[in-house]
């Protein structure tokens, strides 16, 4: 049983940071980047900023939106956490 959570875990370890890469491409590897020149700088940003910002693209319009409508409430909470100050 201790393997398979072992493996449940790096599972999902490995999906999550294979979709912050994503997010590094636009945003750079520290969140240091404006995406696209235009966006705010992610590591500047409060981990509710992040929340909502990410909830607001959602159903935005934006370029941002096929990647947060992917996400679920746990995995916003787990970004903010991780990258909001």
């Amino acid at each position: 049983m201790h393997k398979i959570i072992s493996v449940l875990v790096a599972l999902h370890v490995s999906i999550f940071a294979s979709y912050i890469s994503v997010c590094q491409n636009c945003h750079g590897k520290g969140f240091e980047k404006r995406a696209l020149g235009r966006s705010r700088i992610v590591k500047n940003l409060k981990k509710e900023e992040i929340k909502q910002r990410l909830n607001y693209f959602k159903t935005s319009s934006s370029i941002m939106k096929s990647y947060a409508s992917s996400l679920s409430e746990k995995q916003i909470g787990q970004i903010a956490e991780i990258f909001g100050r």
